[in-house]
């Protein structure tokens, strides 16, 4: 379980890079996906905006996961 946190720590410093660099870029990206109420030019910014919160909940699942792994819930 300690390598699964260990993953999960590093993970979670490359979720927040990942998340300012794709704050710093989709906003340059935005113009070019239709007008301001297309669904696509509004799925964009949701992305954007909730990226990182998207990030950290992926990570926690990936952490669940590695326990319920090694707890060999399940398994007979």
């Amino acid at each position: 379980m300690f390598g699964a946190y260990l993953r999960a720590a590093l993970t979670v410093g490359v979720a927040v890079l990942s998340a300012a660099i794709l704050n710093f870029i989709v906003p340059f990206l935005l113009p070019y996906q239709g007008p301001e109420d297309g669904m696509l030019y509004q799925a964009f910014a949701a992305v954007a905006n909730n990226g990182l919160f998207l990030m950290l909940v992926a990570v926690a699942a990936g952490v669940l996961a590695a326990a319920v792994k090694e707890s060999g819930a399940g398994v007979r």
